[in-house]
């Protein structure tokens, strides 16, 4: 009987485990105004599955804005809109800042040709809260903040100037080491 139930307790631990592994731990910090927030971790912000709507940057597009914060200080990045971009076929030029045009006309999913000429892209900005503010009051003034609030660091950044790692954010070839991050939306 001894045998019996070791055997099934070791069954029931293994089948545990199992289980464990498909769940996603979720960590939460709080954050420079002392309310709950997310610790960052790269898998908050990766794209989930194949669906564009689960994506981040589709997120972003539909009204949400994504907060971060290191230890001191809280980022903004938002969806700004859309703005024209002219198509250049590859054999007109081979200069680094066309062919990375070309090689984003190739695999971005969040643009909209309009015609044989330009095409419309996606564009984010990357601001720095001035002061962190408590959540209620954000969305009182206004999301994403209004410029008074903000110091923009980077505006017009393609989708693929936004870099995650699994300690931070690469923006426009600049790192920022996150601590927490926090999706909000004007409702």
């Amino acid at each position: 009987m001894a045998v019996e139930r070791t055997m099934t307790t070791r069954a029931a631990a293994s089948n545990a485990l199992r289980q464990q592994r498909f769940v996603r731990e979720v960590t939460i910090q709080y954050n420079l105004c002392n309310e709950p927030w997310i610790k960052y971790s790269i898998s908050i912000v990766a794209d989930k599955g194949l669906k564009k709507p689960l994506y981040t940057s589709a997120r972003l597009k539909k009204g949400e804005v994504l907060y971060l914060e290191t230890h001191s200080c809280r980022y903004e990045l938002s969806f700004a809109g859309e703005k024209m971009v002219k198509a250049v076929p590859a054999s007109e030029s081979h200069d680094t800042e066309t062919e990375k045009s070309q090689n984003h006309l190739l695999h971005s999913t969040n643009e909209e040709k309009t015609d044989g000429d330009n095409i419309m892209t996606d564009v984010f900005r990357w601001s720095r809260c001035k002061k962190p503010l408590p959540q209620k009051v954000m969305r009182s003034i206004g999301i994403p903040l209004p410029p008074e609030h903000v110091e923009v660091i980077e505006e017009n950044l393609d989708w693929e100037d936004v870099q995650w790692s699994q300690t931070g954010v690469w923006i426009a070839g600049k790192e920022y080491t996150l601590a927490r991050v926090h999706f909000l939306s004007k409702d």
